[in-house]
Formats: C-alpha cells, sequence, structure tokens
C-alpha cells in the first residue's frame, strides 16, 4: 500500500514537473509579451529566497549517483532516494527559475550581458536535471550518462551561481579575493589613470552591485564611460565641472536614512575620501581618460590620488662612479665642513658646511677634487656669493642643493641649471626674482623647488607655479591678513582634578598677546563678553571651566573643557566588600580614593567594574567627619553595555554594624541614544558625622529590548568617591 502510494506521488510530481517545463518555455519564447501583475511580481521577488532548496537538493542526489552499495536492497532503496530528491530538486529550480523569469521582468533589470547568462545557464541547469530524473526512471539504466550529466549539472549549477552573485552584489565578486589585480591601488603613480583606477574601482565596489548592464536600477548603469554619460531615470549623474549641482554628489551627502540616499542604508558607504575623489573628479571635468601624473603637482585630485595609488617603483639610484680616496675625504673635514658616504663602503659623498665665520669660497674650491663622488651638499645659512655658483656647478653628481638664507642675489642661477642630475634645489630666504628662476626650467632632473621666505610676492609664486607643472614648488606659508589662522587651544598646567578645600586653577597660551576667556556656568565662552582669565583662578568647589583663546587676526580657538572636584575629606581606607569582575580592577580598592578620574575609557586601569553584582565599598575615616554630600563618579557607555546603575545606597555610620540609610537615588534609565559620558552621582543628606560610609551601586539586571544584549546584566563602573 506504501509503496503504491509513493508511486502515485512519484508520478504526480513527473507529470507536474513535464508541465513546469512547458510552462517555462512558453515564458522563454513569449518573453516580451507577458504583462505581470503586481502580485506575480512579489512571487518573483522570492527568487532568491528559494534559489538554495533546489541545489542542496540536486547536489545530494547528484552525489548519491556516485555511490554504489553492496547490498542489492541498500543499492534499491539509494536509488529511490536518489529519484526523488532528483525530482523534487528539478520541481523546486522550476519555481525558483519560474520566479527568475517574473523578477527579471521588473524595472532595472534588462535582457542583455550577465543577466542573460544567468538566465540561460539556471534553465539549462533545471533542463539537465529533469532529464536526469527522466533518464533515472527509464527500464535501462544508462549509469555512465547519469555520471556525466550529474557532473554538467554541478558545473551549471556553479556557473548560474556566480552570474547570479555578479547580479546582486556587482561583477567578479565570487572571484575578486583572488584576482585583485584590478584594484586601482596596485597600478603605479605613473601609470594611472585617474577614472580607470581610481573612480571606477569605488563605483564598481559601492555602486554597480545595483547599477550595472544586468541590473540597472533607475535605468542607471555604470558599467561603461556612456552609461555614466547618460545618466538614468532622475537625469544626468553629473555635470562635468559642477559636482555642487551633480546628482551623484547629492544622493551621497543625503542623510543616511534618507530614501533616495546612496548607496541605501545597509549597504557599504563611501569612506569621507572617496566622496572627496569623486568631488574632485567630477569638479576636474569627469574626463575618462586623465592620467594622474599629468594633474599639477598641487592639485587636490593628484593628492588624493597619491595617497591611493602605488607609488611607482623608484628604481635604486646606479652610480656609476669609483669612491674617493679615503685619506683625501678625511683630509677635508674640518671643524666648519663635514664629509661623508651615504652608507658604510659607498662612493656618493655627502657635505655639510658649518661655522659662517670661518666658510669662504675656498671652502667649496677645496672640494673640487670630490667633485665625481658628492652628490649632497648642504649651504643653507653660509655666506655664499653668487660667483660661487660656477664652482658648485663642476660638481656633476649634485642631485640634493641647499642654498637657503645665503648671500645669493640670483644673478648667476643659470649655472646650475647645466647639473644633469640636480633633483632638489633650496633658495629659501634668499632675494630672487621671478626672472631668475625662469633659468632653471631648463634643469633636466629638477623635481622640488623651495621658495619660501623669498621676494617672490603671491603674484609671483602663482606664475612659478604655472611656469614648473611638473616640479613640487614649496612656498611655505603667507601670512597675507587674508587667511587668518586658528589658535590652538588653552592648555592647562595643574596636574591633578580634585583638590580637597581650594584649588589655584593655572591656564596659558604659548603665543604672546593671547587672551583667554573663560565660563564656570556651563555656558559656551566668547571673545567679547566672557571674563578674561588673569594669571590664576582660586576654585573653592567643584567647577567646570571652558576656555577659548582670543587673538585680534586670528580665528579663536575650539572651546576647551575641564572638570575640577572638591573633596573636603579624604577615607583612611578603605575595603571592597565585593570584587570587581574581569580585568576591570584598576588599582583594586584604593581606586575609589586615589584622586584619579577615569574619563571615557574603561579600559585604562582607573575603573572598577561590576557585571551581574552590586559593587559593596565601606570607606573609612578614623576621626569621624561631617557629611552632607557624597558624590560616586560613574561611567555611561550604552554600547559598551555600561549603564548608569539601577540603584545607589549611601549608608554611614559610627562603624560596618551601626549603618544606616542616608541616601538611596534610582537614576534615570540610560537611552538608545545617549552618549558615553563621565559622570557624577551625587547624593546629598542632612550633616551627620560619620567615621563609616558605605557605598552600594547595583547595576542593571537586564538591559532593554532595545539593546543588543537584551535581558543580559548590564555593567556598573565606578572611579573616585568624593566627601563634602
Amino acid at each position: 500500500m506504501i509503496l503504491k502510494q509513493r508511486f502515485r506521488w512519484q508520478s504526480a510530481g513527473s507529470s507536474v514537473l513535464f508541465a513546469a517545463n512547458i510552462f517555462i518555455l512558453f515564458l522563454l519564447i513569449f518573453n516580451n509579451l507577458v504583462v505581470l501583475p503586481p502580485w506575480l511580481q512579489v512571487l518573483g521577488r522570492m527568487h532568491p529566497l528559494l534559489l538554495h532548496f533546489p541545489i542542496v537538493l540536486i547536489i545530494i542526489a547528484g552525489v548519491l549517483t556516485f555511490i554504489r552499495l553492496r547490498e542489492p536492497a541498500a543499492e534499491s532503496w539509494k536509488q529511490q532516494l536518489t529519484a526523488v530528491l532528483l525530482l523534487a530538486g528539478a520541481l523546486s529550480a522550476a519555481v525558483t527559475v519560474i520566479m527568475g523569469l517574473f523578477l527579471s521582468k521588473e524595472e532595472g533589470y534588462n535582457g542583455s550581458g550577465i543577466l542573460q547568462w544567468h538566465k540561460w545557464s539556471g534553465v539549462s541547469m533545471f533542463w539537465l536535471a529533469s532529464a536526469l530524473y527522466w533518464l533515472g526512471q527509464s527500464a535501462v539504466p544508462r549509469p555512465m550518462l547519469q555520471k556525466g550529466g550529474v557532473v554538467i549539472t554541478m558545473l551549471l549549477l556553479v556557473v548560474t551561481g556566480h552570474f547570479g552573485a555578479d547580479i546582486t552584489h556587482g561583477e567578479n565578486f565570487v572571484l575578486a579575493p583572488v584576482t585583485p589585480a584590478g584594484k586601482g591601488a596596485q597600478v603605479p603613480f605613473d601609470q594611472a589613470l585617474v577614472y580607470e583606477h581610481l573612480v571606477k574601482p569605488i563605483l564598481e565596489e559601492k555602486c554597480m552591485n545595483c547599477h550595472n548592464a544586468g541590473k540597472a536600477k533607475g535605468e542607471l548603469a555604470m558599467d561603461l564611460p556612456q552609461q555614466l554619460l547618460k545618466g538614468g531615470k532622475s537625469g544626468k549623474l553629473f555635470v562635468a565641472g559642477k559636482p555642487e549641482v551633480s546628482l551623484l554628489l547629492e544622493r551621497l551627502h543625503m542623510p543616511l536614512d534618507a530614501k533616495k540616499h546612496m548607496p541605501p542604508a545597509g549597504k557599504p558607504q563611501l569612506t569621507p575620501e572617496e566622496i572627496e575623489l569623486l568631488y574632485y573628479w567630477v569638479k576636474a571635468g569627469a574626463d575618462f581618460k586623465t592620467k594622474v601624473a599629468a594633474l599639477p603637482v598641487h592639485d587636490s585630485l593628484r593628492l588624493l590620488a597619491a595617497a591611493l595609488l602605488q607609488p611607482a617603483a623608484k628604481a635604486e639610484p646606479v652610480y656609476d662612479f669609483s669612491a674617493a680616496d679615503e685619506k683625501l675625504v678625511q683630509k677635508l673635514n674640518n671643524n666648519y665642513r663635514v664629509v661623508y658616504p651615504i652608507a658604510l663602503h659607498a662612493a656618493p659623498l655627502i657635505v655639510n658646511c658649518y661655522n659662517k665665520d670661518q666658510f669662504n669660497s675656498k671652502a667649496i674650491e677645496e672640494l673640487l677634487p670630490l667633485k665625481k663622488q658628492i652628490i649632497e651638499m648642504h649651504l643653507q645659512k653660509m655666506p655664499v656669493q653668487d660667483a660661487d655658483l660656477k664652482t658648485i656647478a663642476q660638481f656633476e653628481q649634485l642631485r640634493v642643493l641647499n642654498l637657503s638664507f645665503t648671500n645669493l642675489k640670483g644673478q648667476t642661477l643659470a649655472a646650475l641649471a647645466g647639473l644633469p642630475h640636480l633633483e632638489s634645489l633650496s633658495l629659501s630666504g634668499t632675494p630672487i626674482t621671478l626672472a631668475q628662476l625662469q633659468a632653471l626650467k631648463k634643469a633636466p632632473a629638477l623635481k622640488e623647488l623651495y621658495v619660501w621666505n623669498t621676494a617672490l610676492s603671491a603674484a609671483d609664486l602663482q606664475q612659478v607655479q604655472a611656469s614648473f607643472k611638473q616640479i613640487a614648488v614649496i612656498k611655505g606659508f603667507m601670512d597675507d591678513g587674508k587667511q587668518p589662522l586658528k589658535l590652538n587651544q588653552p592648555q592647562l598646567l595643574n596636574t591633578a582634578m580634585i583638590f580637597n578645600n581650594r584649588m589655584e586653577l593655572l591656564l596659558k597660551h604659548p603665543i604672546r598677546g593671547v587672551e583667554i576667556r573663560y565660563t564656570t556656568d556651563g555656558s559656551a565662552p566668547d571673545s567679547a563678553n566672557s571674563p578674561v582669565f588673569k594669571d590664576s583662578l582660586l576654585l573653592e568647589g567643584s567647577t567646570t571651566i571652558r576656555a577659548i583663546a582670543c587673538k585680534p587676526g586670528w580665528y579663536a580657538s575650539d572651546p576647551v573643557q575641564y572638570s575640577f572636584y572638591r573633596s573636603s575629606y579624604t577615607p583612611d581606607s578603605v575595603v571592597l566588600l565585593t570584587q570587581p569582575n574581569g580585568t576591570y580592577a584598576g588599582s583594586g580598592a584604593k581606586t575609589l580614593m586615589d584622586w584619579q578620574k577615569g574619563g571615557l575609557d574603561q579600559g585604562n586601569g582607573k575603573w572598577l567594574g561590576y557585571n551581574g553584582t552590586a559593587l559593596e565599598a565601606l570607606l573609612l575615616f578614623k576621626k569621624a567627619v561631617p557629611l552632607q554630600n557624597v558624590s560616586v563618579g560613574i561611567l555611561r557607555n550604552i554600547n559598551g553595555y555600561i549603564f548608569p546603575p539601577a540603584k545607589v545606597e549611601i549608608w554611614g555610620g559610627a562603624d560596618a554594624q551601626h549603618l544606616k540609610l542616608l541616601k538611596r537615588l534610582l537614576p534615570a534609565e540610560g537611552k538608545k541614544d545617549d552618549p558615553a559620558a563621565a559622570m557624577n552621582m551625587e547624593c546629598a543628606f542632612p550633616v551627620t558625622t560619620l567615621s563609616c560610609v558605605k557605598v552600594v551601586l547595583t547595576p542593571v539586571q537586564k538591559l532593554p529590548l532595545w539593546h543588543p544584549g537584551k535581558g543580559s546584566p548590564g555593567w556598573v563602573f565606578a572611579d573616585e568617591v568624593l566627601f563634602n
């Protein structure tokens, strides 16, 4: 009876499979004529959900095909199971294929490229699985044909899955980890193209999983430059030269929770550097063929590229000259000149000159016997004259020449243009002119030119930058009054943040003429109305200082905030009745009275951490003290599972056996968006003379439902107990 019922179900399944083949063939033939109602679109979108079922079933059936059992009964049972699995796999593959064909009708997909490969490989796999099932039901067994069909089906499964991953996650998603050569960062700087090796990899990684030839959401594909220029349903993707009105940058800068923000929330987002690179690419004209090395040296796009691209492989310099006589080198070393090799036993030499009172033209002429070995000459702040450049021009192997703050007038700069290997020249602090610098354009190897603090005006420097496009012109900062600088923050000289009765607060600023303005009421200080800090400020109670630095012609500094705490009494000893958890043991019991605040880092060894168990501590005074306030420092870090305590209790009395409750606090529960903060729990009560104080901090027993650790116990952290 059971056998008949199984054959009845298998026969019905075989009929359904045949019908599914006909229906899929119909959908393929009349694809362009089919219009789907909305409820079938919902069914189509379940394609990614169900596609794993046929994969698993067909793979298991394929593996069983290659297994042979010795017992005839067991072999018969295995063949029946294989047939059932193949039928179930083929039927679920039919449903998956139908859903996929429905899904491909939606906006954002088209009939070309990867989608076509995915569709036809999936359909072929389904047809082959159906054929394998029917082949297994034939009267004449064909084991070799079945095994060959299983192998081909497995290969089609892999191919179909690969193309499906490319549609949903972007081209080459599966093989990307083992084929990294296409990434821009692998391209040497001097070979890189701005679009191909910088912009395109960003689009491929962050955008093309939804905007590609097979899945063009919003009718936008990004595979090819012409597709980027065409844009999508919402219009042009960008306006060359105008990033501020370009749709691409507009969508990237929308709030993450905005519906039109791209990429959508939950997808990998672009980094600030990637957004900046796209901005400058569009601003530069969004050209698809520009080489990075062709951009001006100080161009923002080039600077960003330099940080992202692999620098050009720099060949080790080859020096085709022999080493100088060591005795001669030693002879030329004296108390105002040092000559030494760049490395032990190396031929190239470096010269440094000191003591300008003993320096003259002869100091350079004496080095001429080494003119074929000296590659660097540092003559900064020496009284070098224009006439000396003719002598320096004879040092044919020079790579680096520093003439900063010398007596040069620039009249003979042309002599240096003949040095074939000169790469770096510093003329800072000399009265050179724009016309004199033009002679250096003929220097064949020059890469760096230092001209800060010279007689060149801002306009001259712009012309120099324009004239020496492939040379880095280092011009330094020029204070023309139009670009005020921001002051750095006031500096705190006090080392302790906790004091007994009073404390003298000391603030300073390293720049002369700077005023320090401050507030003590929590308001933001300003440069006009806030009081001016004079030498010091006497603190007599717990105070929070906010201060800024101000000076005419400068931007005010960012505000800085310091909190100081008064503790009129210090316990003579502390005993922990319960022990902290894990590594959050601080310095043991003295953590509560070492006058060190823990800050926001719970792992810095200045906090006691408790989880599931309440913090209980006794603080003892040898001599009774009158108290009316006990303040306990706590930490709040919601993401770190650290919540305000559920309950704070302060007990007090003459000794540990005679305590009474002085204050109980039930702090507000931590909320999802509460920022991390170190704070104090202030417990005030009528003045009471005490020798023993017991502090109890009870942690949250169950974290709220909105928290990732919902239901588990929270942590409570404490750092300092203050008595007033």
